[in-house]
């Protein structure tokens, strides 16, 4: 495993929302910087027509072309193999023009560049569903490609007989801002590639802009700002990617995933388990973030409705037991109650309800507890008043005799 960055932004900023970002040139040596911007991401070969050989050739299923004898297979698998020029030299020879040699070397080219992308982008994929995933692994996949790129300069160069470096040539060089791994990422065309990469540049220039204001001025960073920051990005990747390939993106570099891995550690979710909470929770989170900035910036009405809206998200697409697992995680108020109904001798299906009456019943308190407007006696009837309504919430979730039971419980 790689080394981990450290956290170049101050101001508290959040320590990974971005994944991994590479520094925009060598020359520049910024090294590698945790971006603070959550996001809300077939290659056409030119034609091979022309005359002679290349006319007549058709291509087969695995990257090549067959020769008009059918014998020889050639294409971009094989455009660092020494077959390679004296495949060129046929069709030159079988009256193909240079124009369309050309054509076919640099069609076969990029498709060798995506493909030696793909396959790394594969390799070096990480956990995203876990809350820890690798970082290091980013630096090798950018530095791999780096090469490769290279090396797809200098095969064309050397195909074509030195031609100038000319944009229509060489591989244009954009800087590698963030790691695009995994099989849908890895496998985008170099024009959508590129504009990603110059998307996630803008929105690393508008973040620093920001953190650096913030900073110089002495002042806290504002999350509804962050929010908006973050809304740009999703909006201009919305423009360049299909829904797809939007939300693989999201799942990996996003702020929200971030959050989300470091949530469900306890729960170990699978791969298919946290794309489905994913979805089920990042618009509702992504809205509160525009509109609030964050869950702390609510009352504690508004922040009971929204965990309440979001509970429910994710119970919707989890199995029963997958979501006990989940609160046991995430809420120690959860294991409380399925220690309480266990002691009782109650059955499982009575832990979910006994918690949802305890903390509704809990955030009420806390409502009562910060309520400054109230003076020591008005708060004392109030908590009384909540304890009343708590256990008659739990009568009736347990029903009689389970109340009983529970009741009992407490004094043995």
């Amino acid at each position: 495993m790689g080394r981990r960055p450290k956290n170049r932004f101050a101001c508290g900023t959040p320590r990974r929302e971005f994944g991994c970002v590479r520094s925009w040139t060598r020359k520049k040596n910024w090294g590698l910087a945790w971006v603070v911007f959550g996001l809300t991401a077939g290659f056409d070969l030119p034609s091979r027509g022309g005359s002679g050989v290349a006319e007549a050739a058709t291509k087969d299923g695995a990257g090549g072309v067959k020769s008009s004898a059918g014998t020889n297979r050639v294409g971009w698998a094989q455009l660092a193999q020494p077959e390679y020029p004296g495949y060129l030299d046929r069709l030159r020879v079988a009256g193909c023009p240079e124009d369309r040699v050309r054509l076919i070397v640099l069609a076969d080219a990029d498709e060798w560049l995506l493909q030696q992308r793909v396959s790394q982008a594969v390799a070096n994929d990480f956990p995203w569903w876990k809350a820890e995933p690798i970082t290091g692994a980013g630096d090798a996949l950018n530095d791999k490609f780096e090469q490769f790129r290279s090396q797809r300069n200098d095969l064309v160069r050397k195909l074509l007989g030195g031609v100038p470096d000319e944009p229509t040539t060489l591989a244009q060089e954009v800087p590698i801002v963030v790691n695009l791994a995994g099989p849908v990422l890895g496998a985008l065309p170099r024009e959508k590639f590129n504009a990603v990469q110059e998307i996630c540049a803008r929105s690393l220039d508008r973040h620093q802009g920001y953190f650096n204001n913030r900073q110089n001025e002495g002042i806290f960073l504002n999350q509804g700002d962050l929010a908006r920051l973050r809304e740009q990005t999703r909006t201009d990747l919305a423009v360049v990617l299909s829904m797809e390939e939007l939300e693989e993106f999201l799942l990996r570099y996003s702020h929200n995933a971030n959050r989300l891995r470091t949530e469900l550690s306890a729960l170990e979710p699978t791969p298919e388990e946290f794309r489905t909470i994913f979805r089920a929770v990042d618009a509702l989170e992504h809205r509160l973030q525009l509109e609030f900035g964050a869950v702390d910036s609510l009352s504690a009405r508004q922040r009971e409705d929204f965990e309440r809206q979001r509970e429910e998200a994710i119970r919707a697409v989890l199995p029963a037991e997958r979501y006990q697992r989940y609160l046991v995680g995430r809420y120690p108020l959860f294991r409380q109650a399925q220690l309480a109904m266990r002691r009782a001798g109650l059955a499982d299906s009575t832990v979910l309800p006994f918690y949802e009456v305890l903390n509704h019943h809990e955030s009420r308190r806390r409502e009562v507890l910060n309520n400054s407007t109230m003076n020591a006696e008005q708060r004392q009837l109030a908590l009384q008043e909540i304890e009343k309504s708590k256990e008659m919430g739990i009568r009736k979730a347990l029903g009689d005799e389970g109340y009983r039971q529970y009741r009992d419980s407490l004094v043995n």
